[in-house]
């Protein structure tokens, strides 16, 4: 179903709509044949008039007039304007000379030569076409036939009359009525790999950090002797650390995961990446609340030694054990939108290369230790 847009007088931005909303607006006379309107494929916005035939089969719009008319009516416009203001400037500076020479006694004055018209456009900027979509601002005023630099861009990011960009992040709107693609346990197992290994890595970067500071601390608490950090409590100071290690791995991981998926992407990184997304059962964004309990649930999953995990592979719905106390599911990124037919029903191209990655690395390990196990009994 196609999603429009459109800009009123004041330049708020209306929708999303569909035809039959459109219609009615029109019905209405809040949609001008100038009112500028966007729908789903649009690279710009475009006026109502000329977008109106796809809905409406009679617009009672009149034609729109001719571009080339409308430009010659402007160019002429500014063109009348510059001679005018050229002919004013002439008859203005015979009268400042006939006041410096009242007697006559000079050469007598001659008109100045009449400017034509594109020089007179070259030399002296107007007002004429301040509804233009540039502001030119001279770059030296001592020389008013210098380049004209833009002093504005054309497209302001804050314009209303910007077209609204398509993607998950941009677009919250839930659409239901179309087949939904439930994303299967070896694509949400590749999403785990990867989001498994940056939360990994940020919990590392940030314990090397946090341990080389409680090193110096202790250190200079204990004047960097050696001898005393084996007798100051050294066993009490590594059941703390494995404490708080434990509550820093958590807050890392819950951080995020819940951010990302109660935020506009509704995916991590992971799940990005592999083109799915985390919704509730109507298919709308997680809410924080949400989206913490899902991770709290998760643990579920792990007490019942990745049963809950095993179970994405079983249900219709392609739940875990978390999705189902949580009520939330794992889908296409475009499921539950205004294009479905994007839906990707296979693996995918980057689940594939991870999963593989993933097969080669643990069959090295396996080779390893089956390689050292063998030497180790070989040698006894």
């Amino acid at each position: 179903m196609t999603q429009w847009y459109y800009s009123d007088n004041e330049r708020n931005r209306h929708g999303p709509l569909d035809g039959a909303q459109m219609i009615e607006r029109h019905g209405r006379g809040e949609l001008g044949p100038d009112t500028l309107v966007w729908r789903d494929g649009l690279p710009q916005w475009q006026p109502w008039r000329d977008l109106a035939g796809e809905l409406i089969a009679e617009t009672g719009f009149s034609a729109a007039p001719d571009p080339a008319q409308v430009l010659a009516e402007r160019v002429d416009s500014v063109v009348g304007t510059a001679v005018a203001d050229a002919h004013e400037r002439a008859d203005d500076a015979v009268d400042a000379a006939a006041a410096r020479n009242p007697a006559g006694t000079a050469a007598p004055l001659q008109d100045e030569p009449q400017a034509s018209p594109a020089e007179a456009l070259r030399t002296e900027p107007t007002s004429a076409n301040t509804g233009d979509t540039a502001a030119f601002a001279s770059t030296s005023s001592a020389n008013p036939s210098d380049t004209y630099l833009p002093s504005r861009a054309v497209d302001e990011p804050d314009s209303p009359y910007a077209a609204p960009r398509a993607g998950v992040a941009e677009d919250m709107s839930v659409v239901l009525g179309h087949e939904v693609v439930y994303a299967g346990f070896w694509k949400r197992l590749a999403a785990y790999m990867i989001d498994g290994l940056l939360v990994t890595i940020t919990y590392y970067a940030v314990n090397t950090v946090l341990v080389l500071g409680g090193m110096v601390a202790f250190g200079a608490a204990s004047g960097f002797d050696s001898a005393k950090w084996l007798t100051s409590g050294a066993d009490s100071m590594f059941i703390l650390y494995t404490v708080l290690s434990y509550v820093l791995m958590g807050a890392i991981s819950l951080s995020y995961y819940a951010g990302f998926e109660s935020s506009s992407m509704q995916a991590t990184l992971g799940k990005l990446a592999v083109g799915i997304k985390v919704v509730d059962a109507q298919g709308r964004r997680l809410s924080r609340g949400r989206a913490i309990g899902r991770w709290f649930a998760a643990m579920l999953s792990y007490l019942s030694l990745y049963v809950g995990y095993l179970l994405i592979a079983f249900t219709d719905r392609k739940q875990g054990l978390h999705d189902m106390v949580a009520k939330t599911q794992v889908v296409d990124r475009w499921a539950y939108t205004a294009r479905p037919e994007l839906q990707n029903r296979t693996l995918g191209t980057v689940a594939l290369v991870i999963l593989i990655l993933a097969g080669l690395i643990w069959a090295a390990v396996v080779g390893v230790l089956l390689v050292a196990l063998g030497f180790a009994a070989f040698s006894s």
